[in-house]
């Protein structure tokens, strides 16, 4: 990193070797791309910049611009890295391609029976906001998440099923992946869950990332929504009410 740092400082431009795989399938071991010194004006949202963390230096995707921090993840990824202060930006990678669609879920018509599990403080008013076809399932926040108790019953909700875990952490939008009855039979829905793995113990327990097929957001990269927002937008978005038209015969 400090001969990368040196190289941009003298030349201005530096070749460097691509590791690893989370820049997939953009980017892939052994690529070489070009790092140019950085102008943080310069910097938007889809670029892909190499910027320190924990004594490395990644090379990652911008989401999000913001006055003292960018949003980042590698192209492979579905959760945001940590938010990037903006002194650990190195430098821009040239000439990379775009961030690749995300897969859509397949369109269905008709509604289908969801579960939504929500873990975090609720007003009471949630389930209104959902359609009667769904089970809301609340449960209470333990510490970083749940408790030992709710991380079984979710886990085992969620084995053979296909799931979708609801976070502004989430990499790609709700309307980028699901659409009308896009919630096939038997979902699972994670709302208010945090994901991930600890590196310390810590009171409380995250879902761990494989529990979801996908992560969505329904706000902008980072924008925190609470339950009832969320289960508004997400109903919205996937089992809207039907229209009443009228008889035109």
């Amino acid at each position: 990193m400090d001969l990368v740092v040196s190289a941009l400082a003298t030349h201005g431009t530096v070749a460097v070797p691509v590791t690893g795989a989370s820049m997939l399938p953009t980017l892939r071991h052994g690529d070489r791309v070009t790092l140019s010194a950085v102008d943080p004006d310069a910097i938007t949202a889809g670029d892909v910049i190499a910027f320190r963390a924990d004594g490395r230096l990644v090379l990652h995707r911008v989401h999000a611009v913001g006055r003292d921090r960018l949003i980042t993840a590698g192209d492979h990824h579905l959760l945001f890295d940590p938010p990037v202060p903006w002194p650990d930006v190195v430098a821009l990678a040239e000439g990379i391609p775009p961030r690749p669609e995300p897969s859509r879920w397949p369109l269905l018509r008709g509604p289908a029976p969801v579960d939504v599990w929500l873990v975090e403080p609720t007003t009471g008013r949630e389930e209104d906001l959902v359609p009667p076809w769904w089970t809301l399932h609340r449960r209470p926040r333990e510490g970083v998440c749940a408790s030992a108790a709710v991380l079984k019953e979710i886990m085992t909700a969620v084995r053979d099923r296909p799931c979708v875990g609801v976070t502004e952490h989430a990499v790609h939008s709700a309307y980028d992946v699901l659409g009308p009855g896009g919630l096939p039979p038997g979902a699972q829905v994670l709302v208010g869950c945090s994901f991930g793995r600890l590196h310390e113990p810590m009171p409380g327990h995250l879902i761990p990332g494989e529990a979801a097929d996908v992560f969505v957001r329904l706000g902008e990269p980072e924008e925190p929504l609470d339950a009832a927002e969320t289960l508004r937008r997400l109903s919205a978005l996937v089992a809207p009410s039907p229209r009443v038209t009228g008889d035109d015969s």
